[in-house]
């Protein structure tokens, strides 16, 4: 036999074995889950809206596509207009998200009342907290801290900005140098953004009176990935309430560590419960039901933590992933009643429209109401 085709015979007799088990129902699954697999083959692979990088969902598509190779995901990486596009493009009849990965408590309640999630029950329910079961087909895919980071050569030793009340003494105590030196999410430019500073307010009666005295000191950004760069680059010194899916990536590069510290926020650590749903606008239902099924599952939380993402399930051990569960997160920060988990209820609705307005007011004027 020529040695392209002894090849060929031995690498089909190797692989089969493997897309025998890509093409099966996963271990504890229903039975019927198998025509779910065989209804994607007749599909066109899943278009994902997120406010997730490339870079954290590339451990998840690589596991994904071991299990299904025959299912191409797109992820898109968006901010808060991916809520208007898929409206407009469904409208329209165009291709629009299979399946959407975000957060924003007004977005995800409207997208619901309107009849847009799918009620697909994943059969790794039974794993997740019930915080992270927010409606029927809609799952939280991460609760994520977010962080306080500093520039170590901007900020005298020994100092660690490990509270809001840390950095607002900070502050004050170093007026004139960090004017417009502290950085943190732009709250005035929509719902989404002011979701990291409203969150950690609702721990705090006296809230408005931190987030007004550090005004003077900072300049509002819409990413965290800016925030990162600059705190960096020593243009701020610090940034508050900033989302730790970026910072776990990039903190320690070694160009990186050398300059930034980092801490969990002490008098109050925000967990931000990042959503996700199949869209019923969607041209690929099943290859997206299977993608959110393994994004739930034990490998699929764990392929996000690589990615940054802190993981919903309860059965995920520190030693698993390469940062915080949430178990260790609490450790941090003084106990589990210190985490607040991001709601998607109504009443935070009405709560976070009204902290937006109030921010213009009495945050974005520099803290002169």
């Amino acid at each position: 036999m020529p040695k392209t085709l002894l090849w060929m015979a031995v690498a089909a007799l190797t692989l089969a074995p493997v897309a025998a088990r890509a093409e099966g129902a996963p271990a504890g699954y229903p039975a019927d889950y198998a025509k779910l697999i065989e209804t994607s083959k007749g599909e066109q692979g899943v278009l994902v809206y997120s406010v997730m990088a490339a870079f954290n969902w590339k451990p998840v598509i690589e596991g994904f596509a071991k299990k299904y190779p025959w299912i191409k995901v797109e992820t898109l990486d968006m901010s808060s207009e991916l809520w208007d596009r898929y409206n407009t493009e469904k409208a329209s009849g165009a291709r629009t998200a299979d399946l959407i990965a975000s957060f924003g408590v007004d977005r995800w309640n409207e997208f619901i009342a309107k009849g847009e999630a799918v009620a697909h029950a994943s059969p790794e329910e039974s794993h997740l907290p019930a915080w992270a079961r927010l409606a029927p087909g809609v799952y939280g895919l991460s609760a994520d801290p977010v962080l306080i980071v500093w520039n170590k050569r901007l900020v005298p030793e020994g100092t660690k900005l490990d509270s809001m009340a840390a950095v607002a003494k900070f502050a004050e105590a170093n007026a004139a140098k960090v004017k417009g030196r502290l950085t943190t999410y732009d709250s005035g430019s929509g719902t989404v953004n002011a979701s990291f500073n409203w969150l950690w307010s609702t721990m705090h009666p006296d809230a408005w009176t931190t987030l007004q005295a550090l005004a003077p000191a900072t300049k509002f950004e819409r990413s965290g990935g800016s925030m990162l760069e600059k705190v960096t680059s020593g243009e701020y010194t610090a940034a508050y309430l900033t989302s730790a899916i970026t910072v776990y990536t990039k903190i320690n590069e070694p160009a990186r560590k050398a300059i930034l510290d980092w801490s969990y926020v002490k008098d109050g650590q925000p967990m931000f419960v990042r959503a996700m749903a199949v869209a019923k606008g969607g041209r690929n239902p099943a290859s997206a039901r299977l993608l959110m099924d393994h994004i739930l599952s034990k490998d699929g939380q764990i392929a996000f933590a690589k990615g940054g993402l802190t993981p919903v399930r309860d059965d995920i051990a520190a030693g698993e992933i390469p940062y915080g569960t949430i178990g260790q997160v609490a450790e941090a920060v003084g106990g589990a009643d210190k985490l607040r988990f991001m709601p998607y209820d109504e009443a935070s609705v009405a709560s976070i429209t009204g902290f937006v307005e109030r921010w213009k007011r009495d945050v974005a004027t520099g803290g002169r109401p």
